[in-house]
């Protein structure tokens, strides 16, 4: 009797579901962040219902909560209920940055702990500051103040038993940031969430981006921005799930991650720079003539530029940087092009694609990329052979 009753409860613990609760950040009449085109609660319910979408239809094993669905407002405690009445596995909160500077830019994932440097004191208070819009919140929240540093302190005594689970977790979203979304990395951090401190298994908060940087506020308020981070969410989940199986001792059901298709040289909004292509050096080109055939707008400092290079019957590739791509044609005094002379464009699939700077040499586009990567960080570079668009790998491989 004894050994068939053991045999029943482990028999219910490996079919017994796994629970992960998304928190899509703010809501409501609590928007969030809110950016030129766009507010933070909207992105963050568009990234979480997609990552949702993606665990419900390749896991079946995975029981998906959800803290809201539509445009809702719950408190921060009212939150970690939700994780804590379902008794859930991992919690992912899904935020989007924001700052003073519309210089900063990437993605960052953080878990339970004290604020070692005001950059992450600031982003917990300023995603902590919601309680503000509660009565009593000093009450509820226990003598928490969100805008005290004094009670961030209460976080560096803190043990935390998941912490191990929530950094692994972190680190493998932030892998995925940047290898599938091609997000810049800003690392895994630690600083005093409320949410997370009151929530009893593993979690996360993750910053998409930041929606004060024109760049990327446009990847994250896009279709495909949007789903390529919940999709590099999800693969850090698939991978977390496979390695919360095994050490359960459940057999693993088929877990599939989403791979990175064949792309076109560019994200519909932003691609750094292939790492291999920036780490060549190619050798110095040799001064050609150049013919630039202009078509021209209704400003002289925006063109639609085509440029061809001949070398007798050669035709040499010409570099530029591609700062964004627009689904509608920009006015030449769009806030876009400030400090920026001789921005170009071209027209693709639909889209207005913006470029700054012609060169046949690399380190000179190069350089020029990186005077300009601080307010444009998706920059990447490309070239032209004549007509015809290439990589800049592509185009490397010609000047040897």
């Amino acid at each position: 009797m004894l050994m068939l009753f053991a045999l029943t409860i482990d028999n219910t613990a490996q079919n017994t579901k796994f629970t992960l609760v998304i928190d899509a950040g703010h809501g409501g009449h609590d928007p969030g962040a809110i950016g030129t085109i766009s507010r933070e609660k909207d992105i963050n319910l568009a990234v979480s219902l997609q990552l949702g979408a993606l665990v419900e239809k390749n896991l079946k094993d995975v029981n998906v909560v959800f803290t809201r669905k539509t445009d809702k407002y719950l408190t921060l405690q009212e939150r970690a209920d939700v994780v804590n009445n379902n008794h859930a596995d991992l919690f992912i909160c899904v935020h989007t940055n924001s700052a003073k500077s519309s210089l900063a830019f990437g993605s960052e994932t953080f878990t339970l702990g004290l604020a070692k440097s005001k950059a992450n004191l600031d982003v917990a208070m300023r995603e902590n500051s919601v309680i503000l819009l509660e009565d009593d919140y000093k009450t509820k929240y226990k003598g928490f103040d969100p805008a005290s540093v004094e009670s961030y302190i209460m976080f560096e005594f803190m043990q935390d038993k998941y912490i191990d689970k929530s950094i692994d977790l972190a680190s493998t979203i932030q892998k995925q940031f940047s290898n599938f979304a091609r997000r810049s990395d800003r690392g895994v951090r630690q600083a005093g969430f409320w949410v997370l401190h009151r929530s009893a298994c593993p979690s996360v908060l993750v910053e998409l981006g930041f929606i004060s940087n024109p760049a990327e506020e446009r990847f994250l308020s896009s279709e495909s921005g949007q789903k390529d981070m919940a999709t590099a969410i999800y693969n850090a989940f698939v991978n977390f799930k496979r390695d919360h199986d095994k050490k359960s001792g459940k057999q693993t059901e088929n877990q599939k991650y989403v791979e990175i298709t064949e792309r076109s040289t560019e994200n519909s909004f932003a691609q750094p720079v292939d790492s291999e292509t920036e780490a060549v050096q190619p050798e110095t080109a040799t001064e050609t003539k150049t013919t630039t055939e202009a078509k021209a707008t209704d400003s002289a400092s925006i063109s639609n530029t085509v440029v061809t290079v001949f070398n007798n019957t050669d035709v040499k590739p010409v570099f530029k940087v591609q700062l964004f791509v627009s689904r509608v044609k920009l006015k030449p005094n769009a806030s876009d092009f400030k400090g920026l002379k001789e921005v170009d464009y071209f027209e693709e699939n639909g889209m207005y694609k913006y470029t700054i700077g012609v060169e046949t040499e690399y380190n000179k586009i190069a350089k020029i990329r990186k005077e300009i990567i601080g307010k444009f960080p998706d920059a990447f570079i490309i070239a032209f052979v004549g007509n015809k668009k290439i990589t800049a790998k592509e185009a490397l491989k010609l000047t040897k």
